[in-house]
C-alpha cells in the first residue's frame, strides 16, 4: 500500500518520488511531533507516520478548513516549513509538493515537522503557475 515513495528530510514527496531511507525523530509515544500554526495559533501534536495529519488535527480540536480527505479538492493546504511529510496518496503536482505545499488530509509526518496553514487560493495559484 505505501508503495515506494517516501518522504525526505525537509521535502515533501508526492506521486513518483524516490525512496529514501526515514530519519525518524519520533515523540515519547512513538508518534511525530506535528507543529501546526493555523491562524497565528501554534499546537503540537503527535502524530504516527501513518496517521493523517488533518484527521489528528481534527481529533485534537483544531478546527481546520477540510472537504473531501481524499488530496482532491485542495481545500486543506498548508506550507511545510520543516521536517518530512508523505502525501503520495495526494493530487498535488509534483513541483507543488517539491515547493513545500502539503494537503493536510492525505499528509502523514515522517519526521517531526512544522506546518503552516495557507490559503486555498495560495496553493490554486501556484498549481496554475506550474
Amino acid at each position: 500500500p505505501g508503495g515506494d515513495a517516501k518522504a525526505t528530510e525537509g521535502a515533501v514527496v508526492g506521486e513518483g518520488g524516490a525512496a529514501q531511507p526515514r530519519q525518524a525523530q519520533q515523540g515519547d509515544d512513538g508518534g511525530d511531533k506535528v507543529e501546526i500554526v493555523h491562524d497565528g495559533v501554534a499546537k503540537t501534536l503527535d502524530v504516527n507516520e501513518d496517521e493523517y495529519i488533518l484527521q489528528e488535527a481534527l481529533d485534537a480540536g483544531i478546527d481546520l478548513p477540510h472537504d473531501c480527505k481524499l488530496g482532491v479538492c485542495m481545500t486543506c493546504p498548508a506550507k511545510l516549513v520543516s521536517g518530512s511529510v508523505d502525501q503520495s496518496e495526494g493530487m498535488l503536482s509534483d513541483d507543488v509538493a517539491e515547493k513545500g505545499y502539503v494537503l493536510l488530509c492525505v499528509g502523514k509526518p515522517q519526521s517531526d515537522c512544522k506546518i503552516e496553514t495557507v490559503s486555498e487560493e495560495e496553493l490554486l495559484d501556484e498549481q496554475l503557475m506550474t
